[in-house]
């Protein structure tokens, strides 16, 4: 027992070495990653999953809603809201008065105007007034057309105050002298074209009893004293009654689509 163990190790068999080609080598030492690389690839791995819980967490908090709630409104806010909405409104109402006010303005002069030179002409011509009834209903509509001008006019005239009173509603005409100014138009148009339909009507009825006496006699016999034959300037002052109508419908629709502007409640007018 002693002497075996006084007596030296037998050197252990080594293994054989192995030949190894250099590719092999460095595969091997790629597919085992050195401890500092597999620190950098695990502190990769944790950075990038933080980022991702982050983001989450980000995405969560703006879908459900602010994390803080917005206060609300004070009383100057509101009243601000009800400035900027008033004053919206009075620079559409502007606009829409001066539109139309001058639609109905110059549509009215020129058809007016016609009208009031065929009746002056065929009066002139004929150097008589042959119809009174006719020439004076038909110069009641000419004279209610002119007024009815200038009262467009007027619309413009109020189109430039509104606009120009559209940052200080305070000093803005009042609503119930708009609506009165026209509610006086559209009486004045109704009565006109009133007028000037009953002058169209006695001037159809009048060349319709001419043309119903006079081809009741040959044409080869000459007219009675006491009939009057069918005049083309007779014909002419229908054309001078459906021109003052035209205007006074114009005239019309003009007022009333303004009043319909104006009477908008606010309500409505806002969602508009």
């Amino acid at each position: 027992m002693q002497a075996a163990l006084l007596l030296p190790a037998r050197p252990s068999a080594a293994a054989p070495p192995t030949l190894l080609r250099p590719g092999a080598a460095s595969a091997s030492s790629a597919r085992a990653p050195t401890p500092l690389l597999a620190r950098r690839l695990s502190g990769g791995v944790l950075s990038a999953v933080r980022r991702l819980t982050v983001a989450a967490a980000g995405s969560s908090s703006s879908s459900s809603g602010p994390l803080y709630p917005t206060p609300p409104p004070t009383e100057q806010d509101i009243e601000r809201a009800k400035f900027e909405q008033v004053v919206k409104r009075l620079g559409k109402t502007a606009r829409y008065f001066k539109n139309l006010g001058t639609l109905g303005f110059w549509s009215q002069l020129v058809s007016t105007v016609v009208s009031a030179g065929i009746l002056s002409f065929s009066t002139v011509i004929t150097g008589k007034v042959t119809a009174p009834f006719t020439f004076y209903a038909t110069a009641a509509g000419i004279a209610a057309g002119f007024i009815s001008v200038f009262w467009s006019f007027g619309y413009i005239r109020l189109s430039e105050r509104l606009r120009k009173t559209a940052s200080e509603p305070a000093k803005a005409p009042p609503r119930a002298d708009v609506i009165r100014s026209l509610k006086n138009g559209i009486v004045l148009n109704m009565l006109g074209m009133g007028a000037a339909v009953l002058g169209m009507q006695a001037t159809v009825g009048a060349l319709v009893a001419k043309a119903l006496t006079t081809s009741a006699v040959p044409y080869y016999q000459a007219t009675s004293p006491g009939q009057s034959p069918v005049l083309a300037l007779d014909v002419f002052l229908v054309q001078a009654s459906a021109n003052i109508i035209l205007s006074h419908f114009l005239g019309l629709a003009s007022s009333l689509e303004l009043l319909r502007s104006v009477a908008i409640p606010p309500a409505e007018a806002a969602a508009a």
